[in-house]
């Protein structure tokens, strides 16, 4: 009886350690998406989309993975992936980004521009000399492309509030990613005629990057395998061009 007792006892061991340590029980992949228009917004029915968003869930899909994707503040996607509350995100890779996270894969080119209303010529740095500068207030990028320039620096919320402004002339140019500028031109039903010859600022990257805290390796891998799969079938590059309006101009 007592050796009956002891094989169910190591029987029941033996189920513990295959659910707890196996994927059922794996949690969902946490993923944030940048809450800011065209990269992740609410519309007018109350839906989330935007091409970041877009592209994350597809990815997710294709690696078979369950999957919450939540719309949060750039800074705080910093803080999360530091402490490992969010799995994985779209980002501008840069030091902020790498310190807290693992670059996995290139999804696509990003261009900060500065531009004006029409008739507003922009072609070097000096051409910014005592204007006024408008900016997203959570976009450490473009506040760092500025540097020390002698400028009137205008902080904003929204990409339309900026356009907005421009167009009321409270600014003089905007600087940005071009595609997140010309998708709220397009919101605010402006044509890219409206805007002058935008002059890029700088050229980056965004890349799928994994938080260095809550890595797994076949997660990641997973991440990876389908995300070079959506890039060769060119599903990205469709999402991408759904929402890029800078294509027009």
């Amino acid at each position: 009886m007592q050796n009956i007792k002891l094989v169910f006892l190591k029987s029941a061991i033996v189920l513990i350690t295959v659910f707890t340590s196996g994927d059922i029980f794996a949690r969902d992949l946490t993923i944030a998406t940048v809450h800011a228009s065209n990269r992740g917004f609410i519309d007018q029915s109350g839906l989330i989309k935007g091409s970041s968003y877009d592209i994350m869930n597809s990815i997710a899909k294709e690696a078979a993975l369950t999957y919450h994707n939540s719309l949060i503040p750039y800074g705080r996607i910093i803080a999360y992936l530091e402490t490992g509350k969010i799995d994985t995100a779209l980002l501008v890779l840069d030091e902020t980004v790498t310190n807290v996270a693992i670059p996995l894969i290139y999804i696509q080119d990003v261009n900060f521009i500065i531009v004006g209303k029409l008739g507003t010529e922009i072609i070097n740095l000096e051409d910014l000399e005592e204007k006024r500068v408008g900016y997203l207030r959570l976009t450490p990028s473009a506040k760092k492309l500025m540097g020390n320039l002698n400028i009137h620096k205008v902080e904003g919320n929204k990409y339309t509030h900026m356009i907005e402004m421009l167009m009321r002339n409270r600014i003089d140019v905007l600087v940005g990613p071009r595609s997140n500028i010309y998708w709220a031109l397009k919101k605010l039903n402006y044509s890219p005629d409206d805007l002058g010859s935008p002059f890029v600022l700088k050229k980056a990257e965004i890349h799928l990057v994994y938080s260095k805290k809550s890595a797994n390796e076949k997660t990641i891998s997973d991440l990876i395998t389908a995300a070079k799969k959506l890039k060769k079938n060119q599903i990205i590059q469709n999402i991408i061009n759904n929402y890029d309006y800078s294509i027009l101009k």
